[in-house]
């Protein structure tokens, strides 16, 4: 079955829309009918998805809801549209008045679909992170955000995922996305190393993954709240708060060859 049918399948139907985002798309008029249909249905159905109660009554606003589909509908990246869907479902609203997605909607326009990937991945990770540890971090004080890490294998996330490190790391610090980020290799034994990634998060680039989930309210829970994967993104399997956690993981831990070691 191609994607088109399989789309037209899912979505749900003109009733159900109008119900969950009230009259923007009728606003938006013949303009809809004029974007690549695969990219805005597909944003559509991950809106519509996002919402828990279609029946609250509340509307899309009609300047962030205009914003997603002319720059999120010419692609079909699923991360893409997992990110412009988030922005439309959180700009609903008791009146449709709230526009604060707009800024967001301008960030995920600039951003290449590898580079929301990324950027994905990365709070993905800090997450599941934050949520093992026993004090509950301020995600909004950016000095005690500041303080925290995590630690990715280079070859994973080039090799396997197919992202373009060191390239995509500078847009997403440019972009307010990240606070700090290194790359570098560790010594093993046996003349081998382990390329890492280290990365610091911001407060802007919580609120980011928070709205592309349509959790927006609830930002400030990001360290104790799983936020949840997306469905078809590929995750890293080897990741951590340190890098010895990033070790640990990769079971690399036995065979590393630290200076200490050899000082002994």
């Amino acid at each position: 079955m191609s994607d088109d049918k399989q789309l037209e399948i899912s979505l749900p139907g003109e009733w159900a829309l109008k119900k969950a985002f009230g009259p923007v798309l009728g606003e938006l008029g013949e303009d809809m009918k004029k974007l690549y249909s695969v990219g805005r249905d597909k944003i559509l159905l991950k809106a519509y998805n996002k919402i828990d109660d279609k029946d609250d009554g509340k509307k899309a606003n009609l300047r962030v809801a205009r914003d997603v589909f002319w720059n999120g509908s010419f692609t079909d990246e699923e991360i893409c549209a997992e990110y412009f869907g988030g922005i439309l479902a959180s700009s609903r609203s008791e009146n449709g008045k709230d526009d604060n997605g707009i800024h967001y909607a301008d960030v995920i326009k600039s951003l290449s679909s590898k580079q929301l990937e990324l950027h994905y991945i990365i709070y993905n990770s800090l997450n599941k992170l934050f949520l093992g540890k026993e004090k509950e971090i301020n995600v909004g004080q950016s000095t005690e955000l500041h303080r925290e890490s995590v630690w990715f294998s280079t070859l994973e996330l080039a090799s396997t995922l197919s992202l373009k490190i060191d390239t995509d790391l500078n847009v997403l610090y440019k972009q307010g996305l990240l606070h700090e980020y290194k790359t570098d290799q560790h010594r093993l034994e046996e003349n081998k190393s382990l390329p890492y990634i280290m990365v610091k998060p911001t407060t802007f680039g919580v609120l980011l993954y928070a709205i592309a989930h349509n959790s927006f309210g609830e930002w400030r829970r990001f360290s104790v709240k799983e936020f949840g994967d997306f469905k078809d993104i590929k995750l890293p399997k080897f990741y951590g708060a340190t890098l010895e956690d990033l070790l640990e993981v990769a079971r690399l831990k036995d065979n590393e060859n630290s200076d200490d070691k050899k000082n002994e």
